[in-house]
C-alpha cells in the first residue's frame, strides 16, 4: 500500500471518529435530558407524570375538592335596587391553591324559574377559608328565593405560597347600628413583602349565627408590618342585632 492510500485511510478513519463522537454526544444529549415538569414523563420523584413531588401540579389523588359551607346568601342594594351575593367555600388542601377556577352561579324565584346565570373564574388561595362575593346583579324586579353556585370543570391544583395567611384584621367598630351602619376595620400586612390587590370582605351574623349583612371592599397595597384603615357601609339598619363580625381578606393575583 502505498504512502498516498495509507494517508487517505487514516484521513478517513479521523474523519469518521470524530463524527461518531459528534453523534454519540447528540445521543448522550437528547437522552439524557435534565427531568422537568413539563416534560410528559414520570421522574425526578414525581407521584404523577409531570405532577406531585417536586412539582407544583398536584396529581389529582393529592387534593380534595372545595367545599361550599353556605350560600350564596344575597341581600339586595337598595340605592340600586340589585342584589349582592355572598358564597363562603372551605379549601382543605394545605399549602395548596388554584387560579382560573372555573364555577357557575345560578338564582331562582319561588317557582323554580331561573332568572339568573353567571360563569366566570375564581383565585382558590391557599387558605382554609375564602367568599365569592358577586356584586350589583340586577334580576329586573324579580325576588330571588333560592340559588346555588357549583365550581365546574377540572380543578388545577398547584402548591401556592400562602399571602392570605399574613393578612388580618386587628381591629373591628361597628358604629350607626341604628341608622346607616358603618364598620371601620383595619387590616395588618404582618408578612415581610409590600402586598397588593387586596380584596377585604365584611360578613355581619346574628345571634343565632346567620349571616345577615356583607360588604366588601378593596385595598391597594399594604407594606410590610404595616396597616391600612378600611370602611365598609350599609344603607340602613339592620333588622337583627350583630353579636359576631368577621373580615374575610384574599389577595388577587394579577397574573
Amino acid at each position: 500500500m502505498s504512502w498516498a492510500q495509507r494517508r487517505k485511510i487514516t484521513y478517513i478513519v479521523s474523519v469518521l471518529f470524530v463524527l461518531a463522537i459528534i453523534l454519540a454526544i447528540v445521543m448522550f444529549i437528547f437522552l439524557n435530558k435534565t427531568p422537568t415538569c413539563f416534560d410528559g414523563k414520570q421522574n425526578q420523584g414525581e407521584t404523577g407524570i409531570d405532577c406531585g413531588g417536586s412539582c407544583s401540579l398536584l396529581c389529582r389523588a393529592e387534593y380534595n375538592n372545595p367545599i361550599i359551607v353556605w350560600g350564596p346568601r344575597w341581600a339586595k342594594v337598595l340605592s340600586s335596587g340589585a342584589y349582592n351575593f355572598l358564597t363562603y367555600v372551605q379549601n382543605t388542601n394545605i399549602g395548596v391553591g388554584a387560579y382560573n377556577v372555573p364555577y357557575v352561579l345560578k338564582v331562582y324565584d319561588i317557582n323554580g324559574i331561573l332568572l339568573y346565570q353567571k360563569t366566570g373564574t375564581t383565585y382558590i388561595p391557599p387558605n382554609n377559608n375564602f367568599v365569592m362575593f358577586e356584586d350589583n346583579i340586577n334580576l329586573n324586579d324579580k325576588i330571588p328565593f333560592r340559588s346555588r353556585l357549583e365550581f365546574t370543570g377540572e380543578i388545577t391544583w398547584q402548591k401556592i405560597s400562602s399571602v392570605e395567611s399574613g393578612i388580618t384584621a386587628v381591629s373591628k367598630t361597628l358604629i350607626n347600628e341604628d341608622t346607616k351602619p358603618k364598620l371601620l376595620a383595619v387590616i395588618k400586612n404582618s408578612t415581610l413583602n409590600l402586598v397588593e390587590n387586596i380584596e377585604s370582605v365584611a360578613i355581619l351574623y346574628d345571634e343565632n349565627n346567620n349571616a345577615v349583612a356583607f360588604s366588601k371592599t378593596k385595598i391597594d397595597s399594604i407594606a410590610k408590618n404595616s396597616t391600612a384603615d378600611i370602611v365598609f357601609t350599609w344603607p340602613e339598619k339592620f333588622e337583627s342585632k350583630i353579636v359576631r363580625i368577621d373580615i374575610v381578606s384574599k389577595v388577587i393575583p394579577t397574573h
